[in-house]
């Protein structure tokens, strides 16, 4: 009597292959977690059994995470790129505090309020903190995400967040990395943050790129007091002690771009100044400063790599307004 069945499913080794076969893969994947775990390859210190400090990764989204933790340091510098070349030794040897650069490449409000808030979350006393405010914040309505979604899950509190992002072949080459640093066959990123783009950007050169987002005027004059992204930051500084300094700069663009007196968006640029200004209201040692003006320093082509990012010759003396406001507060001499 012929059969019909086939001998693929008479065949017990059919069954054993499969379950080899899913064996091999589950218990690799389980190794995987467990040096995802053991090493914690982006030094978020929600996992990691080795010690290894630091990172070493372009990706400021990424690293901000490892900086933001360090106990080394008490004060923090948050912004974009047009807050890169604040240099944190500077403000640190001027004020006895220890400051971290904690900038995010393209990042809007929303990213650098989670940066914020972990490197908050990671201190228990904060010493100070400088945020460069981009004209993102000055936004009405929080905007749709665009471009590369941001690293949420690395700056969550949940570690489950965390841990299933871990399985990547991203999270694997970042694990070698810091058993490389771990090893000592690799060096970790600069400590401190800071990274110059003037090797990206050489002095002498400026690139007709980069001219400032300013937000869409309001449609009404309620909604022009409205701005949210300000808003997510008086909620988070309303939880800080009183007694915490905080110092707002706007960053300085080229005088081309800076809006015309009685323009709409020179209305719209005042409106969201006022609201910055009002996050620091009766804190010691705290201040304002907008250095977005129309002078001969931003007038200076050299002083510029392009409309919004600056030379080193103004990061000084942004540098010296931040130092002179965390000792005078608004009473501070700004030089610019």
């Amino acid at each position: 009597m012929n059969s019909s069945t086939s001998s693929s499913e008479t065949d017990p080794g059919w069954g054993r292959g499969i379950i080899a076969c899913m064996g091999t893969l589950i218990g690799a994947a389980v190794l995987v977690l467990a040096l995802m775990v053991v090493v914690d390859p982006y030094d978020s210190g929600k996992l990691g059994l080795l010690g290894i400090n630091g990172v070493d990764n372009r990706l400021t989204q990424i690293t901000a995470a490892s900086r933001a933790r360090d106990p080394n340091f008490n004060a923090a510098i948050l912004g974009n790129s047009t807050a890169q070349l604040i240099a944190p030794a500077e403000l640190s040897g001027a004020t006895g505090l220890r400051f971290v650069q904690l900038y995010t490449t393209g990042s809007a409000p929303r990213e650098q309020l989670a940066v914020l808030d972990f490197f908050l979350r990671n201190h228990k006393q904060v010493g100070a903190l400088v945020l460069a405010a981009d004209p993102g914040w000055c936004v009405h309505a929080r905007p749709k995400e665009e471009g590369a979604p941001f690293p949420y899950w690395l700056y969550d509190r949940s570690v489950v967040t965390y841990a299933v992002r871990l399985i990547s072949w991203h999270a694997i080459e970042q694990a070698f990395q810091r058993l490389s640093i771990g090893l000592g066959w690799r060096q970790r990123m600069n400590p401190d943050g800071f990274v110059s783009y003037e090797d990206i950007w050489p002095p002498g050169q400026f690139k007709e790129v980069g001219w400032p987002r300013d937000p869409a005027p309001a449609t009404s004059a309620g909604t022009r007091a409205t701005f949210p992204e300000i808003a997510a930051l008086v909620e988070i500084v309303r939880k800080l002690p009183a007694d915490v300094p905080i110092v707002i700069i706007v960053p300085p663009t080229f005088a081309a771009t800076v809006p015309k007196p009685g323009t709409d968006v020179a209305l719209e640029r005042v409106a969201c100044d006022a609201a910055l200004k009002a996050v620091i209201a009766g804190r010691p040692r705290s201040n304002f400063i907008s250095y977005r003006v129309d002078n001969a320093l931003t007038r200076d082509r050299d002083n510029f790599a392009d409309f919004i990012h600056y030379r080193p010759k103004l990061a000084r003396r942004i540098e010296q307004g931040i130092i002179a406001s965390l000792r005078d507060g608004e009473s501070a001499t700004i030089d610019f």
